[in-house]
């Protein structure tokens, strides 16, 4: 019987691999907008075209870059969380309901672009591969928009905008979070409200004729005046002070000028609505509280004329000025 041997030769062949894309300049890089408060005021106009506030993150410093990108590889722009939160015209909803964010980016060099964002690398037909870099200048930027005509803030509670962390980023390959070539991370972003208000007219508190019988006991005079405000928070506070240009040394009174010009012959005190006396540095305030928004905030105040460090006073009219000075929490 003849037997036949064989052998299979394997043998290793040292070919040529092509990489798709590979990092060979920098690093994936994180871009921060930290923690910070923004406003809006409360007769802010909805619209989803013009922002009430912008922030910037802080721009790309160190280029990120690619070889041996191959024709036809992904790359583009995509969020971590907002895709199912769309609104209209590339605006997503935040934790703030009324209030909608447009998440762009750019590359240092044109203008933003919105997000999200699926491209395709064109390689020229002469080139096998070609480069593909994030150069420094790159940037985020988020807009902030009215999207309702209420918009669900409460007085001291969270009005925290979006979940601290990253919220997009840009990639290369396919849009998942390990794949970021840059990214952009939140601190905590919260809005602040700003109640519109109305304010009264300007007030005359109207002496009259004084005699000096009468300005010996002090003349008082009712000064009633209010505020109406619209607020997000449904309820506010308003705080009220008097400041004069003309305060007396002690701050207890305003300086009365007469018709001969001398300001040391009468003063005027003002009282809150509790009749207690108001500092006319601004330092003493009444505050009433608890008011529903577009309601009146009301305040009775009195005036006393009284005399001054010298007297008489000439006879003729006499004047004085004030500014009401108001802040709403």
């Amino acid at each position: 019987m003849r037997w036949l041997y064989g052998l299979l030769l394997l043998t290793l062949v040292n070919g040529t691999s092509y990489a798709s894309c590979y990092l060979v300049r920098g690093q994936p890089t994180t871009l921060t907008i930290p923690s910070q408060t923004i406003t809006i005021d409360a007769d802010a106009p909805v619209s989803l075209d013009q922002p009430f506030a912008r922030i910037d993150s802080p721009p790309l410093t160190a280029r990120v870059g690619y070889n041996e990108c191959l024709n036809g590889t992904e790359y583009g722009r995509a969020f971590t969380y907002l895709d199912s939160r769309g609104i209209s015209n590339q605006v997503y909803q935040t934790d703030i309901p009324g209030i909608g964010v447009k998440v762009l980016w750019t590359n240092g060099k044109a203008g933003y672009g919105p997000f999200p964002r699926t491209q395709w690398m064109s390689v020229p037909a002469f080139a096998a591969s070609a480069t593909f870099d994030f150069e420094p200048g790159a940037a985020y930027r988020l807009e902030f928009y009215k999207v309702a005509e209420k918009i669900n803030v409460t007085a001291g509670n969270s009005s925290q905008l979006l979940p601290m962390g990253v919220v997009a980023y840009n990639y290369i390959f396919s849009p998942t979070p390990g794949n970021f070539a840059m990214r952009l991370n939140l601190g905590a972003i919260t809005v602040k409200s700003l109640p519109s208000c109305t304010l009264d007219s300007s007030k005359t508190v109207d002496f009259g004729k004084v005699s000096a019988s009468d300005l010996a006991q002090g003349i008082y005079r009712d000064l009633q005046f209010k505020i109406n405000c619209r607020s997000d928070y449904q309820r506010f506070s308003t705080k009220a002070s008097i400041t004069t240009k003309t305060p007396s040394d002690d701050l207890q009174s305003i300086k009365v000028t007469d018709s001969a010009g001398q300001d040391d012959r009468l003063r005027i005190t003002l009282y809150d609505s509790n009749s207690s006396p108001l500092l006319v540095d601004g330092t003493r305030s009444e505050t009433v509280s608890n008011t529903t928004s577009q309601g009146d905030a009301t305040f009775s105040w009195q005036a006393r004329l009284s005399p001054g460090l010298k007297s008489p006073p000439a006879s003729g009219p006499f004047a004085a000025y004030a500014e009401i000075q108001f802040a709403i929490e």
